[in-house]
């Protein structure tokens, strides 16, 4: 999108691994950071952040293993681990405090972060996660598992994606040019290949997606101001998840977004509305 504003990317070692970053600017504004999913890299936030860099700093880390972050050498993925990343992230950045968006796998990342660390949070933005496992969580290693390792284009590669994920065919082709470039990359042969740590994949399919801590007590403790972005058709978030959530947390809202499946991509007419209602307050 070389007509739309662009984030300046940028590189930090943390926990001895060097991780990369997308910074949109606007250093004097109140700081928010985004925590990507399982499939995706930090880009997944560029619609979010042209929306609302006008009012926040916003940065978005690659976790490790994903986008251009280094991969872990010893297969150190559990969410304890990228809980540990995004703690030393917001630590070198100097955020004393700072609100905090995951989506997926990101949001179970920005829980755990919570356990230790929620006093630093001005608001938690929790987009189609809870704390409790889901049917969808199988199929998404499962898909992740099954797709090829290596496309003989990029167009090709967008065609796949297109046809795995309704809510990436929705987006424009500029949206999905961009998007693809934040987890594909070309290769010496001039194929295209995935940026995630191929042990990463096998280890998840292996023995499952890593094991969660008990995050309902961090819930039900949180004093800041928390929105969950719940996708109506989500397989990864029931709507049984959702009450629970909301009558755990001490000051939750919930913003259905209506008939988007995992994950809502937070551009929605619904979740941009949503979104600045929240983030106003």
């Amino acid at each position: 999108m070389s007509d739309a504003a662009q984030p300046t990317s940028r590189q930090i070692t943390l926990n001895g691994l060097d991780l990369n970053y997308l910074d949109w600017g606007n250093d004097a504004a109140p700081p928010l950071v985004c925590v990507h999913g399982y499939t995706s890299s930090a880009d997944s936030f560029n619609g979010f952040a042209r929306h609302f860099r006008d009012r926040f700093h916003i940065v978005a880390l690659n976790v490790r293993g994903h986008g251009t972050s280094a991969w872990s050498p010893d297969g150190a993925y559990s969410y304890r681990d990228q809980a540990s990343d995004l703690a030393a992230f917001v630590d070198a950045l100097g955020l004393d405090k700072f609100t905090l968006l995951g989506t997926s796998m990101g949001g179970l990342i920005a829980m755990t972060y919570a356990m230790d660390h929620s006093q630093r949070l001005r608001a938690l933005l929790l987009n189609d996660i809870g704390p409790s496992v889901e049917a969808g969580n199988l199929r998404i290693t499962q898909q992740v598992g099954s797709r090829p390792e290596s496309f003989p284009s990029l167009d090709a590669a967008m065609e796949f994606r297109r046809q795995a994920s309704a809510i990436v065919a929705a987006r424009s082709d500029a949206d999905q040019r961009e998007l693809a470039l934040g987890v594909i990359k070309p290769r010496p042969d001039g194929s295209y290949g995935w940026k995630m740590d191929h042990a990463y994949i096998s280890q998840r399919i292996k023995s499952g997606p890593p094991a969660r801590p008990d995050l309902w007590p961090t819930l039900a403790k949180l004093a800041c101001p928390t929105l969950v972005i719940w996708g109506t058709t989500s397989d990864v978030l029931s709507e049984a998840q959702v009450q629970r959530m909301i009558a755990t947390l001490p000051h939750g809202t919930l913003l259905p977004i209506p008939d988007v499946a995992h994950a809502p991509s937070l551009v929605e007419p619904a979740s941009i509305t949503g979104l600045e209602r929240f983030l106003a307050g």
